[in-house]
């Protein structure tokens, strides 16, 4: 796992071999073990840092020539299925310098080319290919979009790297101004949706695609795209013996490999699973005196599954202190603090190893959050026409519903639009049309599942595919950020096993009926683990770590949040309506409501803003 960064110019130009210098520097964490810049003396140059993980030896140094010296790569990430690659590659060769994943990707690359490449390859990464006689590059994300590309583009050329400050400090950003209606969209959803950058002109690559630049144009291509819908009902291979197939083919390194184990379902089945093949060290965190601590939990699955487990037991005090690297770790801004126990976390297991694995992606492919089944109980109101279903919305509030949700449910226009309200966080429905002065705009992906359900009809089973689809494509990204940022400021490789080629293409084989009974979630996992330990141990009701973020802005950070909101600068200001921000601390502030989401969402955006713009 590393950090790429690089800059391909429309004309001959300086190549500022001393920012991406800079970069280096600024991304040292992602790469601490060997730094290095390449370039062609004309118009592309590239910096790669490296945190070595397979082959530790020079010979998996970036960025990589190819033996004839016509290609480069910069690669960020891990390819799995290195066999399958090397395999298709002995009609163009057998004998490499190295073990290295990177070398394989490169010569796939040169060899098979981008489409079959990417159609094949089973990983997680970000990178840079480059045809010195064609002066073509190649950006390229994962299928999910566990690692990062982040691109900026004006007349001049093109500017990409794995941290978003390098794409807005550049000279062909630095000018831009904001874009509101990105700004607003962050509110809203709590981190800056994929194709899209609080800054005009920068961007997320979003995952499932590549860009091919070449001849002064710019192409986006899409090569994968999680369906909307699920394919059958059959289940020829048992879930067991596809996670076990992707844990395995992810412990594959040189270097110390662990797992997170939270206690939950998908962790504690990864921990399972990765433990019958080699004898692995577990991680987690204990809250000290919380109720929501599940620790406990995590300290038994361990003892039965026999792992190397190790706790850090924590005050939520502890995590307060973490503010100022939390705010380092994030070159984008983001409004999850979760990512404070993450970052802990992170730490914690790089002590000790240098990969870990997670379970993240569970809960999207398999329905696993509480709005899944809300939604489920809400879609017979969106299979009848909208007066139908305002007259049955105005008989539910004898049921207890609260007005909040009234109003969104009466307001939306279809059953993809309350869906995607849901995503917001907390707070935002409410505050955000009060505080911002711009309209958020549409996330790219939901944007584009809606012109893919111009042509679905309203079956509860699409309405619910369509929700995992929706998960997968804008509410994972939230998740994937967070412990990528956070794992990787401790220089800590985390794979996702869950989000494998093979089972996302698994989960493909389960209907919302397979996983939902009982009014409980991803109940396929939660079985496999019961016939592992017990069902009283599984099913009893997850606690999860929560951080006393209300409390905190009502206490020890009142000052600190109030001003920073208050007096942000003017680049900033601007966007807000100051008398409803000063009504936003208030409601909090007094207890009347609990906002703490919304404000550390606005109050992160600022400190964003003083951490890493305009660093040179």
């Amino acid at each position: 796992m590393c950090g790429i960064a690089g800059m391909y110019t429309f004309k001959s130009a300086d190549l500022q071999p001393n920012y991406f210098k800079w970069c280096l520097t600024t991304m040292h964490h992602r790469g601490p073990d060997a730094q290095d810049i390449w370039d062609n003396g004309k118009n592309y140059i590239t910096a790669f840092a490296r945190l070595a993980i397979r082959d530790l030896s020079p010979n998996g140094n970036q960025p990589m020539l190819s033996d004839c010296g016509k290609y480069s790569i910069s690669f960020n990430g891990e390819i799995y299925n290195t066999e399958v690659l090397a395999q298709l590659l002995l009609p163009y060769r057998s004998v490499f310098k190295s073990t290295s994943d990177t070398e394989l990707l490169l010569y796939a690359l040169m060899h098979l080319g981008a489409d079959k490449t990417l159609e094949i390859t089973d990983g997680i990464f970000a990178f840079a290919f480059y045809d010195i006689a064609k002066n073509k590059l190649i950006l390229a994300r994962d299928r999910v979009g566990v690692k990062p590309l982040y691109i900026g583009t004006s007349s001049d050329g093109i500017v990409y790297s794995s941290q978003y400050d390098h794409i807005i400090n550049h000279s062909f950003c630095k000018d831009q101004p904001f874009d509101e209606n990105v700004v607003a969209s962050y509110l809203s959803l709590g981190y800056m949706p994929e194709n899209s950058g609080v800054i005009k002109n920068t961007k997320l690559l979003p995952h499932g695609y590549y860009y091919v630049v070449e001849n002064g144009t710019v192409q986006a291509y899409c090569y994968y795209s999680y369906t909307a819908s699920s394919l059958s009902n059959q289940h020829a291979i048992n879930v067991d013996d596809v996670i076990d197939e992707s844990v395995n083919s992810q412990l594959v390194s040189d270097v110390a490999i662990g797992t997170f184990m939270s206690g939950g379902v998908d962790s504690t089945l990864v921990s399972y699973f990765a433990n019958r093949h080699t004898h692995l060290k577990s991680f987690t965190i204990g809250v000290t005196g919380s109720s929501m601590d599940e620790s406990a939990a995590a300290a038994e699955f361990a003892h039965r599954f026999k792992t190397n487990h190790f706790c850090k037991n924590i005050s939520a005090g502890d995590l307060l202190a973490l503010l100022s690297d939390n705010a380092k770790a994030f070159s984008e801004p983001f409004a999850d603090f979760s990512s404070l126990p993450t970052l802990m976390l992170s730490g914690f297991a790089k002590e000790q190893v240098t990969v870990a694995l997670s379970g993240d992606g569970g809960d999207e492919l398999f329905w696993g959050y509480p709005r899944n089944r809300k939604a489920l109980s809400f879609i017979p109101y969106y299979q009848k026409p909208l007066w139908a279903r305002r007259a049955a919305l105005l008989k539910t509030k004898i049921n207890n519903r609260s007005a909040v949700e009234l109003v969104r449910h009466w307001s939306q226009a279809g059953f993809m639009e309350y869906y995607y309200s849901t995503l917001s966080i907390t707070g935002a429905i409410k505050w955000l049309p009060q505080i911002c002065k711009a309209q958020p705009a549409d996330a790219f992906f939901y944007a584009e599942n809606k012109t893919l359900f111009k042509s679905k009809t309203h079956d509860t089973s699409e309405l619910m595919a369509l929700i995992r689809k929706l998960e997968v494509d804008i509410h994972l990204q939230r998740i994937l950020i967070k412990v990528d940022r956070v794992s990787m400021y401790h220089s800590l490789e985390v794979r996702v096993p869950l989000l494998s080629n093979a089972m996302l293409q698994h989960s493909l084989l389960y209907s919302y009926n397979d996983c939902i009974k009982d009014n409980a979630g991803k109940m396929n996992l939660k079985e496999s683990l019961i016939s592992k330990t017990s069902r009283e141990l599984v099913m009893r009701p997850k606690k999860g770590f929560t951080i006393p973020m209300d409390e905190w802005m009502r206490k020890e950070l009142k000052q600190e949040v109030t001003e920073k909101i208050m007096n942000m600068p003017s680049g900033l200001s601007y966007m807000f309506h100051k008398n409803k921000l000063q009504q936003l601390l208030d409601a909090h502030m007094s207890g009347a409501e609990n906002c703490s989401w919304f404000i550390w969402a606005i109050y992160s955006l600022v400190i964003w803003d003083a951490t890493h713009r305009n660093k040179i």
